[in-house]
């Protein structure tokens, strides 16, 4: 898939390299900014080299959408509480006062971290300064009123969206921190652009749906403990990004203890063995004092692959949490399944399968390319293809399979045993075999 990556300039190397390692089969193609108001003649006649733009904020998306009709999907990163939180915990650790100014108009996002954090309504103000039309002169403005704040002591530092006003209060000498989505946020958000793609590519496939809620007692962590508590979240979500990675989800924050993932069936049974290994609920305990509940759904669509996912929920936190439950057509059961539950009748253990997720741990090669492999060998009763072939079979450029064979084979599981002339070239190609075997593990 080529994406179209919209940043500023300031913070595209950082990115780009960021998605090139997280995502390395697919393509990014890098548009940056200086101004905001570059982005009319940035991407103008520019959406015929990507599949999808994404925004590095939605003010960005916006802007641009005003001058320019979008051709392909555009998607905007949007600030999330979990990187508001780390902006005012480098606030903290600096030593300032929580009296802000800001031109970030979330007041009830601001309302959640301070919450979570432990600081009551009468340790914080807020002085809102909403942009509501983005030219240089009106930025300046905002920025002066900004700083008027905090020369007379009502504010005690800034927070902005836009890098043009944090210039000129930085300039200023004014404290300043931009508010900006985290690299969670932007791997979320290519993952959503990606499993679209693949929805749009497939419309009869499957889908799969996480619901999962943190739940802790009020006695663990009191008010004077905020930050640990935040801390310990953090080191919460984490794990829950990292099960994410493993299904290759797009994952969904719900503030303030709710999570949603939106995966294919077959990656998700993939990735828990058919709902028979879940070890993200022993992960989580080992964490801190928090009880993890997991709602599983299967649909056709997202919604009803969402509903019957929040329904299992409530099921494992009636259960007592700690638990997980998955609802489909015609399923209803606690996971694991008891042996001799449906689940376990209907769909049987696959070896192979379980063998995915250590396989990709192993290789560096995601699941999914590691399954749609494994289908290649099964369907077509092979182990020996061209790279050309299995670039077929993945759906990806040869460049990109040649790069995903020499990691496998890095790792002794394919190998190269002899060449092939095809009708593709007059040159031979070399003819790899896939092997998956136990033993390799």
């Amino acid at each position: 898939m080529k994406i179209g990556l919209v940043a500023p300039e300031k913070l595209m190397q950082e990115i780009f390299s960021f998605v090139g390692r997280e995502f390395p089969d697919e393509e990014f193609i890098p548009f940056s900014y200086r101004s905001i108001l570059d982005l009319p003649s940035l991407l103008s006649g520019q959406q015929n080299r990507a599949d999808a733009f994404l925004f590095l904020g939605e003010t960005a998306r916006r802007f641009a959408a005003k001058s320019i009709v979008p051709a392909v999907p555009w998607v905007a990163i949007p600030r999330s509480s979990s990187a508001l939180l780390r902006l005012l915990f480098r606030a903290a650790v600096a030593g300032r006062a929580m009296h802000i100014a800001t031109d970030w108009p979330r007041e009830d996002l601001f309302q959640l971290a301070f919450h979570e954090i432990g600081i009551p309504p009468e340790q914080y103000r807020l002085h809102f300064c909403p942009v509501h039309a983005y030219n240089e002169e009106i930025l300046s403005l905002e920025a002066d009123r900004m700083a008027e704040l905090c020369r007379t002591g009502e504010a005690d530092f800034c927070i902005t969206i836009f890098y043009r006003i944090e210039k000129i209060l930085s300039d200023r000498q004014i404290p300043v921190y931009v508010l900006q989505p985290s690299f969670e946020d932007i791997r979320a958000g290519i993952e959503r652009l990606i499993l679209s793609d693949q929805l749009r590519r497939s419309h009869d496939t499957p889908l799969a749906c996480a619901a999962m809620r943190l739940s802790i007692p009020e006695d663990q962590y009191p008010a004077e403990h905020g930050y640990d508590l935040a801390e310990a979240r953090l080191s919460a979500a984490h794990l829950i990004w990292q099960f994410a990675r493993e299904t290759e989800a797009a994952c969904i924050e719900r503030p303030p203890w709710g999570w949603l993932l939106f995966s294919t069936r077959s990656l998700m049974e993939n990735a828990t063995a058919h709902y028979h290994h879940l070890p993200l609920l022993a992960r989580m305990r080992s964490t801190g004092p928090f009880t993890l509940s997991i709602g599983f759904g299967i649909g056709s669509s997202a919604e009803e692959s969402k509903l019957h996912a929040e329904r299992a929920l409530d099921r494992a936190v009636l259960r007592g949490g700690d638990q997980a439950y998955l609802m489909g057509p015609g399923l209803s059961l606690p996971v694991p399944p008891a042996q001799g539950d449906r689940l376990t009748q209907q769909v049987p253990m696959l070896s192979i399968q379980e063998q995915f997720l250590p396989l990709a741990q192993l290789s560096g090669v995601s699941v999914r390319i590691l399954t749609l492999l494994y289908r290649a060998c099964r369907d077509t009763d092979r182990t020996c293809f061209t790279s050309a072939e299995l670039a077929d079979f993945a759906g990806v450029t040869p460049r990109t399979m040649n790069r995903i064979l020499q990691k496998l084979m890095d790792r002794d599981l394919a190998r190269e045993v002899g060449l092939q002339f095809t009708a593709r070239t007059g040159r031979p190609s070399r003819l790899i075999e896939l092997r998956f075997q136990p033993q390799n593990l």
